[in-house]
Parts: C-alpha cells; sequence; structure tokens
C-alpha cells in the first residue's frame, strides 16, 4: 500500500509537468509513456531489473539514436592466471574498439606496462566471465563489453586503473606519462614525507585511493603505500617504519 500511495504521488507529479508515466512492466505505450523502475539503494533491490530494462531500451527502441564517444574508455577490473592462457586481466570496454595485436599500456606495480595484445577473450553465451571453462576468441571487440585479456608482462598490472591504446611511438609516451602522473599526484596528496606514519596497501587502485582518503580525514600520516598482495617485505618494511629500525 505505501509503495502504490508513493507511486501514485509521483505519477501525478508528473502528470503536472505535462508526462505520462507508469511502472515499465504496466506501460500501455512505451512510446507516449514514461517507464518507471523501482529500486532500492539500501537493498538493491530492482538495479537488475533497472539495467536489463535500460539494455532492452538501448537495443531496441532507441537503437538508431545511440551516439558513440571518439575517445577510448578501458578500465582493468581484475588480474588473474588462467590455465592455458597466463596472466590475464578482465576489463570494461566502454567505448572504443580492441584488436588483437593492438599495443596497450596500463599501470604497473614497477611502473607502465607496454605490452601486446595476444587474445581476446569473451566467456560462452549465458556465462560469466569469472566462471571457469571455454572461451569464446575475437580479433576485434568494440565496447561497450566485458572482455578477458591476454598479453605478456600483465604480472604486475594493477586493478582498478585505467587501460589506454597505443598506435604511435607519441601515444605510447602520452599514455606513460598519464600514467605515472597519477600515481604521482597520489603519492604527494597522500603520502607525508616525514617518514612517520602507517603504511597502506591495498588490492586495487580505487580501494587503496578510498582508503587513503579516509585516512586523510582521520588525520593519520601515511608514510608508504602499495598495491598488491602482501609480501614479508612489506610487513619489515611496516615495522621498519613503526620502530624506527628493522627490529
Amino acid at each position: 500500500m505505501e509503495f502504490r500511495e508513493r507511486l501514485n504521488k509521483t505519477i501525478l507529479k508528473f502528470a503536472e509537468q505535462g508526462l505520462n508515466a507508469a511502472l515499465y512492466y504496466e506501460n500501455p505505450d512505451p512510446k507516449n509513456y514514461l517507464s518507471f523502475c523501482p529500486t532500492s539503494a539500501i537493498s538493491g533491490e530492482g538495479l537488475p531489473d533497472l539495467m536489463t530494462y535500460l539494455c532492452h531500451m538501448g537495443q531496441n527502441m532507441f537503437r538508431n539514436k545511440l551516439r558513440e564517444k571518439d575517445e577510448f574508455e578501458c578500465t582493468v577490473l581484475e588480474v588473474k592466471v588462467i590455465e592455458g592462457h597466463g596472466t590475464t586481466i578482465d576489463v570494461v570496454l566502454v567505448n572504443g574498439l580492441l584488436s588483437v595485436g593492438d599495443t596497450i599500456i596500463l599501470a604497473g606495480f614497477n611502473g607502465p606496462i607496454i605490452t601486446n595484445i595476444r587474445a581476446l577473450l569473451t566467456p560462452q553465451p549465458l556465462k560469466e566471465m569469472r566462471v571457469k571453462g571455454e572461451y569464446v576468441h575475437h580479433n576485434q571487440i568494440k565496447g561497450a563489453m566485458g572482455i578477458k585479456i591476454s598479453a605478456p608482462q600483465l604480472e604486475h598490472a594493477i586493478a582498478g586503473s585505467e587501460l589506454h591504446i597505443a598506435h604511435s611511438e607519441e601515444e605510447i609516451e602520452e599514455a606513460k606519462e598519464k600514467i605515472e602522473g597519477d600515481l604521482v599526484d597520489i603519492m604527494n596528496k597522500y603520502v607525508d614525507k616525514t617518514d612517520q606514519g602507517v603504511c597502506v596497501q591495498a588490492s586495487t587502485l580505487g580501494s587503496l585511493e578510498a582508503l587513503l582518503e579516509f585516512l586523510k580525514t582521520m588525520k593519520i600520516p601515511v608514510t608508504s603505500i602499495n598495491i598488491g598482495p602482501i609480501h614479508k617485505k612489506d610487513v619489515l618494511k611496516a615495522l621498519k617504519s613503526l620502530t624506527g629500525h628493522g627490529h
């Protein structure tokens, strides 16, 4: 009853603006009625319906009206070792084109990684990227898509970083400078130069920035940062920072 009451009030507000509206599963005429897709920010309920409905509209009603951006957009989500493919990265290609053999540049623990795409993989139809199984090989993939990329030298790739594509030496240098600049900006913004503070390590670039922002708010100084799995040397470094010596 509360849901229907809120829905009717919302429909009335839209009607006052001269707009017809209805629940997406009760919409009598999608061309003349706006579709409401109820969601909950607390439980997440309704979000799958919203995403499904948006995909449906993009593939049907508004297919001819969709526009593509000129700029390339791609983000690294995960770094995983896959049997038969070695170290791979799962990426979301938001916009643009990726082809086998393309030169890609992404952030790594030891600096920018420059490599060439060996394989572009997607899961079998109706399967998820995370589910182990046979992958479909592609020569080219256009965004927006979730893709697994196989390439050399991905062992130290940073999850959460931006992936760049380059077609010339100049573009490679530009991408390297941007990646190095992003990491330097983080260092300058959050790391204390007095060697006093905590050592911060996270699994992805995004979670690292979120944690650093929290520590900054709490006025807790940071002496060093890192991304990736924790090793013995990281623990020893943190101990040295805490005690002032290596014991």
